[in-house]
């Protein structure tokens, strides 16, 4: 991918990211307790004092799914390896991986994962969550996963850094093709919270590149969303009728024989905010607590 417009680089992205976290937290305080749903899918120029190019579809809302997981072509629905080791898609290191947490499922044991030890869930594995909210400027988009009580900034129109140093959500970069944002990531570290993530995810390396591509359904497409019956949604705030579509790309020659993609479809909320939500006070895995992160002193 080659995003066009400006040249400037993320280097300081530990500065970048700190400042961009600040605005959109205070843009986040301002915005209304609801999005107009005409506003989230129109052109509109001006939104919660934020001025969008004509041409540039507007995202800024809350969107949910009902699901806490998303479906992959290499696992069959019980989350078993298609084929075993001949799996066209994943390597025999991920097969063995998968199989592992199988056995300890089976044990009655906790699979250790991002989201059951309270870690950065990265993508595309935090698509399994519920709920995102999207803040949208001309510079930077910010989505922060209600499920998960987390955020990543993409940045628009600058390309990667020549040198990316890996972290839990890698770096993102955007722009928009036509009524598209195409989403670019890379730089998400290997690290071992993250190694294997049973059926709701897939062991990767530091190689691993998602591409998304997000839109709104257009004229003549049917949303593929099941009715919202999640406990974490609020079904009395489901717009049927607002459906943005995710379709995104992995791809990691450590870890995959070939990429593999996955389409979900989200519906738009009429609410103005994701709930809050503390992973640390929600465990529901007695053997995992002692791999929680800790504060020495309770902020209260």
């Amino acid at each position: 991918m080659q995003p066009v417009g400006s040249k400037l680089r993320l280097s300081n992205k530990g500065c970048v990211a700190r400042t961009v976290a600040a605005t959109f937290f205070l843009a986040a305080v301002a915005l209304p307790l609801s999005v107009s749903p005409g506003l989230a899918q129109s052109h509109s120029r001006d939104l919660n004092g934020v001025n969008l190019p004509e041409n540039v579809p507007n995202f800024t809302a809350v969107w949910a799914r009902d699901a806490h997981n998303y479906p992959k072509p290499f696992q069959n629905r019980d989350g078993s390896v298609i084929d075993g080791y001949n799996n066209e898609y994943v390597k025999p290191w991920v097969v063995e991986l998968l199989e592992r947490d199988d056995l300890v499922t089976a044990a009655g044991r906790s699979v250790v994962t991002p989201h059951s030890t309270c870690y950065p869930e990265g993508i595309p594995y935090a698509y399994g969550g519920a709920q995102i909210q999207i803040l949208q400027t001309p510079d930077e988009i910010v989505m922060l996963f209600g499920d998960q009580g987390q955020s990543r900034t993409i940045h628009m129109n600058v390309p990667h850094s020549d040198s990316v140093e890996p972290s839990w959500w890698g770096e993102s970069v955007g722009h928009f093709e036509g009524d598209t944002l195409v989403i670019d990531t890379i730089g998400i570290g290997a690290f071992p919270q993250a190694g294997s993530m049973g059926r709701y995810g897939t062991p990767h390396s530091d190689k691993l590149h998602v591409v998304e591509r997000w839109r709104y359904l257009r004229e003549g497409e049917t949303s593929t969303a099941p009715p919202m019956r999640n406990d974490s949604v609020d079904a009395d705030a489901v717009m049927a009728d607002k459906v943005m579509r995710l379709e995104f790309t992995v791809e990691d020659h450590v870890a995959y024989h070939k990429p593999w993609s996955v389409t979900i479809d989200y519906q738009a909320l009429n609410q103005g905010r994701v709930r809050e939500y503390v992973c640390e006070e929600n465990t529901r895995s007695p053997d995992l607590a002692p791999l929680l992160p800790r504060a020495h002193t309770p902020d209260f």
